[in-house]
């Protein structure tokens, strides 16, 4: 038997000298070895979703790793059910779509989605720990102090104060001889404020926690004037504002006054889902004056006067003392919702003052 013979196929299959096909082939190799890595990270706005996918597409495309047909829908569905639980979870959720080049011999992008959040609690411990204070001004709300000088004597008059951050507000009313219970939602905010109270020994009284938690329970019918500074804006909807209202009412006493600043719309503009969702992104929840009318509907809030903010405190503020903080101008007239120069957004920020039956 004579020994078998192994023909080499390549020796069999026409030699290429083309000067383009050699060049295509040689590309092919050094793409092999290519590596991209990376991420994209968009917040969780669900209005958005048909954006992100557009852009997602062209960053692949770019990478010249395209998103194959069959593969779109379900990205989409990923991406779609990933941002409404984040929406849901909290303003500050962020979805990553990790991305990185597969192993020769299979090309494309691997993909992975991570969905993180953070509470309000927590953006603003990175407030303390990244940015200079004062956080929130120098001086209190003018409006605050003009409705409390109108009471009476500061020794009869208690005041509650809501979302009062390091004391704003609550120390200079404390200072002025009111007795204030604050309430604060922040850790780090509530210890400095407590610390700044008792090295003062002021009459104030911090209880760390969330106004809207069932479980917040303050005494009823105790105080003349509740007030709620740049609060409602962290608001979800319009439920929650009635809520809110609505523990007022309980432990306001009868006649006591209420102060709340909202973001509501102007005229007949109709905001939508999205210009929602980037609102309380942007800690700028706005309401439409028929929905604040509608949280209010049945309570016994007699409402006394409906102020601009900005123009209110830009006039009443003391000498030196406007803006409060560098961001305050562009987010109390709606530009961190709509970031426009030459226009003026539909939306502003009211002081509301109302009055307990």
């Amino acid at each position: 038997m004579g020994a078998e013979t192994t023909i080499d196929q390549t020796a069999q299959l026409p030699l290429v000298v083309n000067p383009d096909i050699l060049q295509q082939a040689i590309l092919y190799k050094v793409n092999t070895r290519v590596n991209a890595r990376g991420e994209l990270v968009f917040p969780c706005i669900p209005g958005m979703l048909s954006a992100y996918l557009k852009s997602i597409e062209k960053l692949f495309n770019t990478l010249d790793r395209p998103l194959p047909e069959d593969r779109k829908d379900e990205l989409s569905k990923l991406l779609a059910a990933k941002l409404e639980q984040g929406y849901r979870t909290s303003t500050a959720s962020v979805l990553i779509l990790q991305y990185e080049s597969v192993q020769p011999p299979q090309t494309g992008l691997a993909c992975k989605v991570i969905l993180t959040s953070s509470t309000v609690g927590e953006q603003y411990k990175n407030w303390i720990d990244t940015r200079e204070p004062p956080l929130f001004g120098s001086h209190p709300d003018a409006k605050l102090m003009a409705t409390a000088a109108k009471l009476g004597n500061p020794d009869r008059i208690r005041i509650l104060d809501v979302g009062a951050g390091t004391g704003r507000n609550t120390l200079p009313l404390a200072r002025l001889g009111y007795s204030v219970d604050a309430i604060e939602l922040t850790s780090a905010f509530a210890e400095q404020l407590k610390t700044a109270a008792t090295a003062e020994n002021l009459p104030v009284t911090v209880t760390e926690g969330d106004v809207l938690d069932p479980l917040m329970r303050m005494k009823p019918a105790r105080y003349q004037l509740a007030v709620a500074a740049e609060v409602i804006s962290h608001f979800r909807d319009s439920d929650q504002v009635r809520l809110f209202l609505a523990k007022m009412c309980d432990f306001l006493c009868p006649g006591g006054v209420l102060l709340f600043s909202t973001f509501l719309t102007i005229g007949d503009y109709q905001p939508d889902d999205l210009v929602r969702q980037v609102a309380q992104l942007s800690w700028s929840t706005l309401f439409t004056p028929q929905e604040l009318a509608t949280a209010m509907e049945g309570l016994p809030l007699v409402q006394i006067s409906n102020e601009l903010v900005i123009e209110y405190e830009r006039h009443h503020l003391p000498a030196g003392a406007w803006p409060p903080t560098p961001w305050f101008p562009s987010w109390a007239t709606g530009r961190d919702v709509f970031p426009m120069a030459n226009g003026r957004p539909p939306m502003e920020l009211r002081w509301i003052l109302c009055r307990r039956s």
